[in-house]
């Protein structure tokens, strides 16, 4: 009589454990879901509203001279996928457990893809074979920035404030400066005349730096700035030195990163945006690191934590 009553107490062990598993694959699934729909919302709209508003132009005539800006199009595309992995996994999984925080970045990864049709149905034949490959690195750049989000939720925030910060600054200074164009983590109000109070002193500067510097200087200032202000918030907020520093800094690192990732297209105005953001990535590291160190001092725990 006593085997069947063990057999019971097993089976009902079984279902218990078995209704415990799925309770908890429903609780984890709902942030994996978001973090795929967020991961396609900010891919598809970043392409859309950046075609929109004369940001991209991928079905462009890149002959005769034009060919300046056509690498510069391709890594806007990957750009735009790999801010939009690590930013909907912060969104998805910020408050939640650092398991969960994990998966989602390959669920919003698996979204950002969504943006790969959308690009080859806008993209013209000169472009359209290289944007696809962009999308794809992409999104794998934004799997690295994902993990660093997952690690520390604080990230996903800086690199959130980084990507808003140049989506304000392309979408002014499109609408009041002709032309302006807007490079992977850097946008240039070309048609200011901020050239004149340098005179020749950047005429032997590489990467023709001499005509594009002064130009992409006020955003870069501003990125710096950024850069300081979260780094120093999060540390004094959190105390957590290196996780702050990453806040303030991945965005511009991330950038630095993704040209490096897609050689092929670094010529011409693109080189010079190249260059500007590799300096601006190792500017924005000691500075924030500086920031997170003050921040950190004026750090106060919670005594009652």
């Amino acid at each position: 009589m006593a085997l069947p009553g063990l057999a019971t107490v097993q089976a009902n062990a079984f279902a218990v454990r078995s209704v415990l598993y799925f309770m908890n694959v429903a609780r984890n699934a709902g942030p994996l879901v978001l973090a795929a729909a967020v991961g396609a919302l900010l891919g598809l709209a970043q392409v859309a509203v950046a075609e929109a508003a004369g940001i991209l132009t991928l079905d462009a005539d890149f002959g005769a001279g034009n060919d300046r800006v056509q690498g510069v199009q391709v890594t806007l595309v990957a750009w735009y996928c790999a801010m939009a992995v690590p930013t909907a996994a912060w969104l998805a999984g910020a408050r939640r457990d650092r398991g969960t925080r994990a998966a989602a970045v390959p669920a919003a990864a698996a979204g950002a893809l969504a943006a790969h049709p959308l690009v080859a149905r806008l993209g013209g034949e000169a472009v359209r074979a290289d944007t696809g490959t962009a999308v794809l690195l992409g999104v794998l750049l934004g799997v690295a920035g994902g993990a660093a989000v997952a690690a520390a939720p604080v990230v996903g925030r800086g690199i959130a404030a980084y990507a808003v910060l140049l989506w304000v600054a392309a979408l002014v200074l499109t609408a009041l400066v002709s032309p302006t164009v807007v490079y992977a983590g850097l946008v240039q109000p070309l048609g200011l005349d901020l050239a004149r109070p340098w005179g020749s002193a950047l005429s032997n500067l590489p990467y023709n730096l001499g005509y594009h510097l002064p130009t992409m200087l006020p955003v870069a200032v501003v990125t710096l700035v950024l850069a300081c202000v979260v780094s120093g918030v999060t540390a004094r907020r959190t105390g957590a030195w290196a996780a702050a520093t990453a806040a303030g800094a991945a965005g511009p690192v991330l950038g630095a990163v993704l040209y490096r990732l897609l050689p092929d297209q670094v010529y011409l105005w693109n080189e010079s945006a190249s260059a500007v953001v590799l300096l601006l990535a190792g500017c924005c590291l000691p500075l924030a690191a500086g920031a997170a160190a003050v921040g950190r001092r004026l750090h106060r725990p919670d005594p009652d934590a």
